[in-house]
């Protein structure tokens, strides 16, 4: 049988639990944190277990009784820095065992010894140092073997962060080498019968190197050495690509023909090399394992193997056939076997949280015999009843249940936001402002449509700038327990650019009763009031708009009778108004015929004051009547240069900052080279000059400094030119429709989503390559006058070189519109069927 990770929770057998112990809460763990052996050197050979936690806590166990008590904890020695891993071996001397602790900085060998000075109170251990080493670099990990072959006697390795491998022979310093081609640091082990240390790369593979090679090469006190290659460098002995991220390195030795495997396991295969490096076997999981120990096995050739993974399975491996499968409590980090006296195979397992468990796989033999079965005759009548109602649970169980709600339509409430009539008349500041400005307060009521309450429901004005709220949003609690639910905003204008619309986004937030998010919209239509004051007209201007009716012209006092324009100077057919921004806007209605001129030394404040006279114009014959209806019209030409002008100055900005981000990124890729070099040349033993690179260094960081700020600032430009780009589109799509009578509102829809005034330079797309391909598409289909036009290639996605494509474009679109064209995919597809119906006629 096979059991997968994801049914492991499923698992037909459990670890049985023997022993547990939980070594201190709050503390973390790893797989190196731990050891088994008889670090006491007691004469009944008793094995056990140490722990040293990344806190500094030293704990040995000896377990010795099922269950566990107060008694199996031999120690508990408080250290001074965090320990990184523990092993033990003979470290002094010939003699017997001792404990080697790694801590980042030192690694400390131990002794563990019974004190006798309290045999009266009971047994108790000391831990005394034997020595110790100082460590240059940061240590990461460590192993202990018998290197270059020594004869009862062990040393110690340690790999530091930075891939230095420091040797030490017992209690002197021996050398110390940088490992090639080094980025992170791996698993280490030693192989005793080739005197070979294993470890893996960063470019997944495993790497051998021999300990005469290390002993013999030169001193490589930095990487820098090993690159240029000064004296004899370091060479790995035989590496193998095995294509996945090492988690753990164990050797074992086979009693049977006493040859060494090498166990690599990766995050997704186990691997099993022999000693040259050449793959005996390899299998692969479909679970992610979390730690694995090779141990003998009772068959001749083959080695069984524990795994564990994530899902708290361990599976038993011979080979790579899978012998058992059960489940653990936790999720081991480390996974051992352990001797208990004479019992062995004991499972020991370590999670990061410290908790230990000596567990064993079997079953747990029932004491209790099976008793005989009384014959009692069935009662067919009761088991009739029984399955009449098990076959209405299976139909109540079978029925088709709607778990999502029906979505309607309808929303859970309205918003209703009261008129604005003029301003207030007292205004805010902004921020830290003492200039007081013009504020409207926006009254907004929640009216609900069914008899449901609503608990929480956020409301959200979203102005523009220069509009600004006092606050953004509103939560509104227990909407729908009374008539209505009244919210209060105060909008004020700070001029800081021109105003491109007087309508405002509200958007209500709430979750309904079936607990599904929903969101209501409506606007605020802010007063004319609130972007221009009334001021005396100017006689000349450079940007003039004229515009035609088929009705009388009106009387502009009246018609802005709400800007008390008479006070500053205005007359019946003329009217000036003031934007915020500082900007003059007058408007003239001919004396003798049926047309207006507004006029402006500014283009883009053209489009507020046209918008709005435009939508009094029509309210008013609205409101008067008459035979025929209100036509205005726009004779041209349309302003398409002074367009194409705020287009250019956009498009110099965006190409500005994008020269000024390739030249930042250029600085902060030097600024990092110079720091990798600095750092190399600051690790170095021998001093060596500096050649002026921290010079280089100031002098880069500044200009990243003055890159930056200039950046911002362009940045900043951007979006004034966004929203003058904005504004002066919308102007424009006004007058082409004013000029173009036959562009319906649909047609004026897709005109609008072509010619887009939606700019924003933080997109990835620009708004010229976006418009470009639009226009072309349009071109090459309804407005296409030839089959040439429909074989042009559409315009790619990427910044241009200049904006002389799209000008040329736009004005073609313009005047295709302006002769009559249509912005219809039907009519295109009319054409191309009168088209190829004329080409089969002549070809017949």
């Amino acid at each position: 049988y096979y059991i997968t990770n994801n049914l492991s929770s499923m698992s037909l057998f459990k670890s049985r639990e023997w022993w547990y112990v939980h070594a201190g809460a709050g503390e973390d763990y790893d797989a190196c944190n731990i050891c088994i052996g008889n670090v006491d050197n007691s004469p009944d050979g008793l094995e056990k277990i140490i722990v040293g936690s990344l806190q500094g806590i030293l704990r040995i166990y000896c377990p010795q009784t099922k269950g566990g008590n107060h008694e199996d904890m031999m120690l508990e020695y408080q250290t001074d820095s965090p320990i990184l891993g523990v092993d033990i071996g003979r470290l002094v001397g010939d003699s017997g065992v001792y404990l080697a602790i790694l801590h980042p900085r030192k690694v400390v060998v131990c002794s563990v010894s019974v004190d006798t000075t309290t045999k009266d109170t009971g047994t108790f251990y000391n831990v005394s140092q034997v020595y110790s080493h100082k460590l240059e670099r940061t240590a990461c990990n460590m192993c202990l073997g018998s290197f270059g072959s020594v004869k009862n006697k062990d040393f110690i390795c340690v790999q530091s962060m930075d891939g230095m491998l420091s040797f030490y022979e017992q209690d002197s310093f021996a050398f110390a080498r940088f490992l090639p081609q080094f980025l992170i640091p791996g698993p280490l082990c030693y192989v005793p019968s080739t005197d070979t240390f294993i470890t893996s790369s960063s470019s997944n593979f495993v790497e051998a190197y021999r300990y005469q090679t290390l002993a013999v090469s030169t001193e490589s006190e930095s990487k820098d050495q090993i690159k240029t290659g000064a004296g004899k460098r370091l060479r790995v002995d035989w590496k193998t690509n095995i294509g996945d991220n090492v988690v753990d390195v164990k050797i074992f030795n086979c009693a049977d023909d006493n040859a060494t495997t090498i166990f690599v396991l990766g995050e997704h295969n186990l691997f099993a090399l022999r000693e040259n490096g050449v793959i005996r076997y390899m299998k692969k999981f479909d679970f992610n394992p979390s730690c694995f120990a090779p141990y003998a096995s009772l068959s001749e050739g083959t080695v069984n193997m524990l795994v564990a993974n994530y899902c708290r399975t361990c599976y038993v491996w011979q080979d790579t056939t899978l012998a058992w499968s059960s489940s653990f409590q936790h999720v081991p980090v480390f996974i051992g076997v352990l001797s208990v006296g004479q019992l062995r195979g004991h499972i020991v397992t370590l999670d990061e949280t410290g908790k230990i468990y000596v567990s064993y796989l079997g079953t747990d033999p029932s004491l209790q015999t099976a008793t005989p079965a009384e014959n009692r005759e069935i009662n067919y009548d009761e088991k009739d009843q029984e399955m009449a109602k098990l076959q209405q649970v299976i139909r109540d169980c079978t029925k088709p249940i709607e778990h999502a709600p029906k979505v309607t339509d309808q929303p859970d409430f309205s918003i209703f936001v009261d008129p604005v009539n003029g301003l207030d008349i007292v205004g805010v500041k902004h921020e830290e402002s003492d200039t007081e400005y013009p504020t409207v307060t926006v009254k907004i009521n929640l009216r609900c449509s069914s008899k449901i309450s609503l608990d929480k429901v956020t409301l959200t004005v979203a102005p523009e700038v220069p509009f600004y709220a006092t606050q953004r949003s509103v939560v509104l609690t227990n909407v729908g327990s009374g008539p209505t639910s009244l919210a209060t905003f105060s909008i004020y204008n700070t001029g800081q650019r021109v105003a491109s619309d007087l309508v405002v986004p509200l958007v209500a937030h709430y979750t309904n009763n079936h607990n599904s998010p929903r969101s209501v919209h409506n606007s605020v239509q802010l007063p004319l009031q609130l972007v221009v004051t009334a001021t005396c007209p100017e006689k000349t201007a450079a940007h003039k708009i004229t515009i035609e009716t088929n009705k009388p012209a009106v009387n502009l006092l009246e018609l802005f009778s709400e800007m008390n324009c008479e006070a500053e100077g205005g007359q019946n057919g003329c009217v000036a108004f003031k934007c915020a921004s500082g900007e003059i806007v007058t408007l003239l209605a001919a004396k003798n015929s049926q047309k207006y001129r507004i006029q402006s030394n500014s283009f883009l404040a053209l489009y507020i004051v046209i918008k709005q006279f435009l939508t009094k114009l029509r309210r008013h014959f609205e409101k008067i009547g008459g035979p025929q209806p209100l036509s205005i019209t726009f004779p041209g030409p349309v302003p398409l240069q002074e367009y194409f002008d705020i287009i250019d100055s956009r498009f110099e900005l965006r190409v500005r900052q994008r020269s000024y981000r390739e030249m930042l990124s250029q600085r902060a890729q030097q600024f990092r080279a110079i720091q990798r070099r600095l750092l190399t040349r600051f690790k170095d033993k021998t001093p060596s000059p500096l050649q002026n690179m921290d010079t280089l260094l100031e002098g880069t960081y500044q200009q990243i400094l003055a890159l930056a700020d200039v950046d911002l600032q362009t940045t900043k430009a951007l979006e004034e030119a966004d929203h003058a780009l904005s504004t002066a589109t919308k102007l424009l799509l006004l007058l082409v429709k004013l000029w173009c009578p036959a562009l319906d509102d649909k047609q004026s829809a897709v005109l609008q989503s072509c010619l887009t005034p939606d700019v924003n330079s933080a997109d990835d797309v620009g708004w010229e390559e976006m418009v470009d391909a639009s226009i072309t598409m349009l071109l090459r289909t309804c407005l296409a006058k030839t089959t040439k036009e429909q074989s042009v290639v559409a315009a790619s996605l990427k910044l241009p070189s200049d904006t002389t494509k799209l000008k040329k474009h736009i004005a073609l679109l313009l005047e295709r519109l302006n002769k009559g064209g249509t912005l219809s995919l039907n009519t295109f597809s009319e054409k191309q069927s009168q088209r190829n119906k004329e080409q089969v006629d002549s070809g017949s």
